[in-house]
């Protein structure tokens, strides 16, 4: 009974490492894969899409937040690429940030912040037709509650800062 007891602790250990084994292997790929996405690229545009705020207490507006962008992307040193530059590289790429703040209770705000790097793709169809969209790229997400406005732009910053370090990083090795 002992010895059964001591091969199901073993098993258990074993299995919970093959596991944990896989999750490290699948995030290294998916690293490996964004990672060469962003090869290549001079720069990126940005655009930062309506903020959603239900809150009376915060207040962001999108022109700051782009702005506050644009700087901490200029400090990073990632080329941000006007709108025509933006129009005429190829895939059209742009970084999207999405911020969504909501007032939970008292001075508690929960936020979701996104940043994606979108580009234009052709979709091959039958019958010859092909199809252009925007697709994600690169994407990173953070969520949190925050009782201060600067908490939610800590969070951005450290967005902008995985990108930077990721895109920097692909650039170097070029």
């Amino acid at each position: 009974m002992e010895r059964s007891r001591s091969n199901s602790i073993d098993i258990m250990k074993y299995f919970k490492i093959v596991v944990l084994l896989a999750c490290v292997a699948g995030l290294s790929v998916r690293a490996d894969y964004e990672s060469s996405l962003l090869k290549e690229l001079v720069g990126v545009g940005l655009k930062v899409r309506p903020i959603v705020m239900r809150s009376k207490v915060f207040e962001f507006d999108a022109e700051t937040l782009k702005q506050h962008a644009l700087q901490k992307m200029k400090e990073m040193n990632v080329r941000v690429l006007t709108d025509t530059e933006s129009k005429v590289s190829p895939g059209d790429p742009f970084l999207e940030l999405a911020v969504n703040i909501a007032q939970a209770q008292g001075p508690s705000h929960i936020y979701s912040i996104s940043l994606e790097l979108r580009e234009r793709a052709q979709l091959e169809r039958p019958m010859e037709s092909i199809v252009t969209m925007a697709v994600s790229t690169w994407n990173r997400e953070s969520l949190g509650i925050a009782n201060r406005p600067e908490a939610v732009m800590q969070a951005i910053d450290r967005l902008l800062r995985l990108f930077a370090e990721e895109f920097n990083a692909v650039q170097s090795e070029q």
